[in-house]
């Protein structure tokens, strides 16, 4: 998901059903999904680096943050308002 300039991300807050739907999961492992997101992050930092930015020859640059816990947010979905 994007807001603004951001790129957001969450692991282990849906799951798709066998409907084909995606369910928020009442219970996962707090361990697991932050594994996740991290390996994304670096996998995001590796990429960034291959990406030349035409009018200086350098590399992108990305800034990464991480937040582990519990969260409420209206920006993580498949649709907008």
């Amino acid at each position: 998901e994007t807001a603004g300039d951001c790129y957001i991300v969450s692991a282990g807050a849906v799951v798709t059903g066998a409907d084909g739907f995606l369910h928020v999961l009442e219970h996962h492992d707090p361990a697991d999904s932050a594994a996740r997101v991290l390996a994304f992050a670096k996998y995001m930092l590796a990429a960034s680096r291959t990406v030349i930015m035409p009018h200086t020859g350098l590399p992108t640059t990305v800034r990464i943050g991480l937040h582990t816990g519990p969260c409420t947010s209206g920006l993580i979905g498949s649709r907008l308002p």
